[in-house]
């Protein structure tokens, strides 16, 4: 009997190795010539390998750096070209150099997106990028703007100095257009412009020799935020950084976002990467459907009042590319098992049929102890404890076979006819395995529900939370996807739970409790989904310290196992998980159960949403209208302490949102995930709203002028106060001085 099972375990085995060694085939090959290196290219990279697997199809992204050589750039797109790319991305570095590489791939009959700058050849499919125009318009615009409001002369015209980049390439010409149509409509202004090599160094060096040689400037503008900063730096060096506004392009996290925030530039332009949108692009141009050839990307400037949300929201999206870049190697591990769809059919029969045997001589073994006498009851005994052993560790390998033959079953024809065999035989070997479990109960055996931890386990479990670790996905976007963490040490369970959820949530994974606890504090999850019994720390370990942690108390829990007890069911109830399934369980169930938490989550915010908390009579702050709730819980009690904290530095003009993390105990991560989870609003938001409420009720009781009560609720300025509270109140703080004369 044993050599049976051996013999039949020996070859699925050789099949799994067997169908393990076939190699992804890609249905297409896109090929990106990149002109250059640098942040902004390497974060367009990273966005593009990022997007390999956000669509409907297998497609391979090779990534080439010319490093600015118009030879290599040729020598590669040839390359490329004899690799059989199905379509060419490509960033020219000369405007003239590359045509005849490129017309080679064309007569190829091979597509051509050029990315962020265009060639001579006019035989190309399509553009994509920022429009260069408009964004050297936006700057101007924003010079004139200052030159306006900012700049002190003494009587003379503004003088506005625009370093350019070589005009042989397209972005640089195409910026000076733009920036030189605006400016020059404005005669008030004294407008220069010399030639640079587009580089820290050399913008460093021509602001240097101007202010050397006695040359007055009041704004500067350079074709990047890099050279911007060198310009800024070598007016710092000359001690006039505070005489002259220095303007940039990009507005990337770390570069231009960072200067903006450090006042080194007065404002930059977020010069859109949109690596995911190339190769959507590239996508649609592959499978013949509609597109339009010339794709601006829009954007906005980034000046001192919007730079930190954008920051906030920049270094986000970086972390999640980050991410996604690094689950890719898992992604076509997975995605290699689309093509043998039709293997993978025969290797699901071979399991179901090595199950339905195992559990058949399973049965028959029972029935044959039942009959046993007392004689044999020592045998009894240990053959008891295997087969009850073994119908437990049934319920894992049964859930991955039923869901995932479930999901099969939706196809058409002959194979769905074979589907729903295979299905029938499914539900048998659940009633099996349930009546197997039912004369465990029986025989009064005890189960052994601990599992061994290897050092293998241990470094898988390390590993998946480090690559795990790039979650934070803080997004202002209402429409953002909640977030759900999976726990669970079985790497297919794991992969299969992803499947069911990743079309309608963010998936983030930990092989152990210890490693999903950290992960948990870290990115504060929307929900969790954890199996009970796991190595270093087990579920109900797991799931009792994420609900005393300050930053994770409110996060749902639904816990999946294969302990079916009613002891075992209160025990996890007890820990403070709120929903507790066994296992094998229904796909269609365990979403349903996902979104009623979620929904659940979503009416619990309106107990704690910072309108109805604020919903109270002038006079009354709102951790005092907070507090008048009896025995409040520990959400409301966090919130309390957070209203408190605000209200004590709600005068600070520079109030950051990691003070206000200081003051509760928690990371700027995760105060934004968990006032944002309880309240449906950020913490800027909130302290803007409580700010402007304030304000409201100093201008109908008090005599303060408007910059006396601006300064008093926390606003730089009474301009950008006026501003917030027109948008807030669709009336100016004058105004409402004007009606209470009335």
């Amino acid at each position: 009997m044993k050599t049976r099972i051996s013999n039949t375990l020996f070859i699925l085995l050789a099949t799994l190795v067997t169908l393990s060694g076939c190699t992804t085939n890609y249905k297409y090959k896109i090929g990106v010539s990149q002109c250059v290196g640098g942040a902004w290219r390497d974060k367009a990279n990273v966005e593009m390998l990022s997007a390999q697997h956000l669509y409907d199809n297998d497609v391979k992204v090779i990534i080439k750096n010319a490093d600015n050589n118009n030879e290599r750039q040729c020598l590669q797109i040839d390359s490329l070209v004899d690799e059989g790319v199905d379509l060419l991305v490509v960033s020219p570095n000369d405007y003239h150099a590359l045509n005849g590489s490129l017309q080679r791939a064309r007569e190829k009959h091979i597509p051509i997106v050029f990315f962020d700058r265009t060639t001579a050849l006019k035989d190309y499919t399509a553009y994509i990028g920022g429009d260069n125009v408009e964004a050297g318009r936006k700057m101007a615009e924003y010079a004139v703007l200052l030159c306006r409001d900012s700049v002190k002369t003494d009587g003379r015209r503004p003088i506005v100095l625009e370093m350019t980049g070589p005009l042989a390439i397209s972005p640089a010409a195409q910026r000076h257009a733009g920036f030189s149509e605006v400016i020059s409509k404005n005669p008030s202004i004294d407008y220069r412009h010399v030639p640079s090599q587009w580089s820290y160094d050399d913008c460093k060096r021509i602001m240097r020799e101007w202010l050397e040689n006695g040359k007055a400037v009041d704004v500067v503008f350079c074709h990047s935020d890099l050279a911007a900063v060198g310009a800024y730096e070598a007016a710092k060096e000359l001690h006039k950084e505070r005489e002259i506004r220095f303007l940039g392009i990009d507005g990337l996290p770390g570069e231009g976002l960072d200067a903006v925030q450090n006042g080194q530039l007065a404002a930059s332009y977020i010069y859109s990467t949109h690596g995911e949108e190339v190769i959507a692009l590239a996508l649609r141009i592959l499978e013949g459907k509609p597109f339009k050839r010339t794709n601006n990307l829009k954007s906005i400037v980034v000046t001192p009042q919007n730079v930190a949300d954008i920051a906030l929201s920049s270094h986000s999206l970086q972390k999640q590319n980050t991410y996604l870049s690094t689950i890719q190697t898992k992604l076509e591990t997975y995605l290699g098992f689309y093509h043998i769809q039709r293997a993978l059919l025969i290797v699901s029969l071979l399991v179901i049929l090595l199950l339905v045997v195992a559990v058949f001589t399973t049965w028959r073994a029972v029935k044959a102890t039942r009959r046993a006498n007392r004689r044999m009851r020592e045998l009894n005994d240990e053959q008891t404890r295997f087969f009850t052993n073994a119908s437990h560790q049934l319920r894992t390998p049964l859930t991955l076979i039923a869901g995932p033959v479930n999901q099969l079953a939706e196809g058409k024809g002959d194979r769905q006819q074979l589907v729903g065999i295979i299905k029938r035989n499914v539900e048998q070997l659940q009633r099996l395995v349930s009546d197997v479990l039912l004369f465990r109960r029986e025989n009064n055996a005890t189960v052994d529900d601990t599992t061994v931890t290897t050092d293998e386990q241990l470094l898988a479990s390390r590993k998946a939370v480090q690559e795990s670790r790039h979650d934070t996905l803080i997004n202002d976007n209402a429409d953002e996807l909640a977030t759900v963490l999976i726990v669970d040490d079985n790497a297919d369970m794991r992969a299969y739970l992803r499947t069911l959820l990743l079309d309608r949530y963010y998936v983030i994974e930990a092989a152990d409790g210890q490693s999903g606890l950290k992960l948990a504090v870290e990115s504060v999850p929307d929900i969790v989904v954890s199996d009970v019994m796991m190595p270093v720390m087990d579920g109900l370990a797991f799931c009792t310290r994420l609900k005393q942690h300050e930053a994770t108390s409110h996060i749902p829990v639904l816990l999946l196992t294969a302990r079916s007890s009613e002891q075992q069911y209160i025990e996890g109830l007890q820990t403070g998980a709120d929903i507790y399934m066994t296992k094998p369980f229904s796909a269609d169930l365990l979403l349903a159960n996902i979104a009623s938490l979620l929904a659940n989550r979503q009416k619990l915010r309106q107990l704690f949403n910072t309108q109805n908390l604020n919903t109270q009579h002038l006079n009354t702050t709102p951790s005092q209208h907070l507090t008048t709730q009896n025995s409040p819980s520990p959400d409301r009690r966090f919130l309390d302490t957070f209203l408190k904290a605000m209200e004590k530095h709600m005068s600070n003009t520079n109030l950051k949102i990691e003070d206000l993390g200081d003051e509760v105990g928690l990371s700027r991560v995760q105060l934004y995930r968990k006032v944002k989870a309880l309240t449906g609003m950020t913490p800027v938001e909130i302290l803007r709203e409580t700010r402007l409420k304030r304000a409201m009720q100093l201008l109908k009781t008090t005599d303060k002028t408007v910059s006396e009560i601006a300064n008093e609720v926390g606003f730089a300025t009474p301009g950008y106060f006026s501003s917030c509270f027109k948008k807030q109140y669709d009336k100016y703080p004058t105004d409402v001085r004007e009606e209470m004369k009335v």
